[in-house]
């Protein structure tokens, strides 16, 4: 387990490192100001008089919907003619009709040289468009969970291909005709687009945070590493052993009143992370309550019976898919619960020489070899390990499927 942890805190370490080289600005407001949070580009434009209120971090902004508005300095318009990522999150207030959250255009009179993501209360939808003319126009919808306070957005450019996240999920994936050259005349705007008053829209009421930009096309799995779990719970579904307890962990909140069920083996049904030990199999549910608007989310502990294990069967998949979808990206052992010690996991091609190995559990294979994405096909793997005391020697095949 100590590898697993050195490991962790390596990768950690290794992540802030990345973060503060890759990123062009980020805005987490955690100051009360509107300063980039490096000092090396230049602070936000607001407009009207928005609130400092609890944020992410420490704080955020608040816009009343009226006169107030943010706005990116234009110097950022060069670093969107390259690939990006745009990543910022937002909590609106209940508002009817169509509502601006953030803009980048030089007026209404065409479709040149835009972006823009808008609200629709009438079907709880946002939209999303962009483009760079008429002929090379693109938007997309999706239904805004009613589940979250807090929602994000990304927006990922990576040569001429466009990918749009809503709340960390893939929605779409757009292949420009051209790259799409942002007017130098406009800039990035929150609630202040030049189309609200021709479009009838409100501007958005609500919270703006954590507002970054990228100077390269993050991955899938960046995406998630980087996601703060704003009103969500960070622990992942999981097995534990009868007898058992484990600490059910939040993230970020900013919530008067935390309420978990059922809470008959929680030590603290209030406590923002407390620590659960359930008898038999259990869901877990929380509402965080932040006043005006409730998230709530779930975790599921799946509690073991030592004695009726199953030592065999580690749950490996028959195939995975490692591209970047978030999805089935990685190879591993599911059932790790049930392995005392592991003297090695190793993986080999078809033609028997040996891809990939490792000795830590927790440890999965991305598909690669040497930094080289290998072909499809049948691998095989082999894994040594205790259970229950028992020596085991588990092996198998399986595909690799691009």
């Amino acid at each position: 387990m100590k590898g697993i942890y050195y490991l962790f805190v390596f990768n950690f370490l290794l992540q802030q490192c990345i973060f503060a080289q890759e990123v062009s600005f980020r805005y987490n407001f955690d100051d009360c100001t509107y300063e980039e949070a490096s000092i090396s580009f230049p602070g936000m434009t607001p407009g009207g008089n928005p609130q400092c209120v609890c944020g992410l971090g420490e704080s955020s902004y608040y816009i009343d919907g009226g006169d107030d508005f943010l706005t990116v300095s234009n110097q950022a318009n060069v670093l969107l003619d390259e690939d990006f990522t745009l990543d910022f999150y937002f909590w609106m207030d209940d508002q009817s009709g169509e509502t601006d959250i953030f803009s980048h255009r030089n007026g209404c009179a065409s479709l040149d040289s835009l972006m823009a993501l808008r609200y629709f209360s009438a079907t709880n939808e946002l939209l999303f468009e962009i483009g760079s003319n008429v002929n090379n126009y693109h938007s997309v919808r999706s239904v805004l969970s009613k589940d979250n306070c807090w929602h994000r957005f990304t927006l990922v450019k990576f040569k001429l291909e466009y990918l749009i996240y809503f709340d960390n999920q893939l929605v779409k994936r757009i292949i420009s005709r051209e790259n799409i050259s942002f007017s130098r005349r406009a800039g990035l705007t929150f609630a202040n687009s030049p189309c609200n008053t021709v479009n009838l829209a409100n501007k958005m009421k609500g919270r703006i945070d954590e507002i970054t930009l990228y100077k390269r096309a993050l991955s899938d799995l960046e995406i998630l590493n980087f996601y703060k779990f704003p009103d969500k719970i960070k622990t992942e579904n999981t097995t534990i052993f009868k007898g058992e307890s484990i600490l059910i962990e939040s993230g970020t909140t900013c919530a008067s009143v935390v309420t978990w069920t059922p809470s008959v083996t929680l030590d603290d049904r209030s406590a923002l992370s407390p620590l659960a030990t359930p008898i038999e199999s259990t869901t877990y549910r929380v509402s965080y309550n932040n006043g005006t608007c409730t998230s709530t989310d779930t975790v599921r502990i799946f509690v073991a019976d030592k004695d009726k294990l199953d030592c065999d069967n580690l749950l490996l998949p028959k195939a995975f898919t490692p591209n970047n979808d978030g999805l089935n990206d990685r190879y591993g052992i599911s059932n790790v619960f049930l392995i005392d010690t592991m003297e090695y996991f190793e993986i080999y091609d078809r033609w028997g020489a040996k891809v990939w190995e490792t000795r830590e559990v927790a440890e999965q294979w991305d598909g690669t070899l040497k930094g080289e994405p290998l072909n499809s096909g049948m691998y095989l793997y082999k894994i040594k390990y205790t259970c229950n005391q028992e020596a085991k020697l588990n092996i198998d095949n399986f595909t690799l499927i691009r």
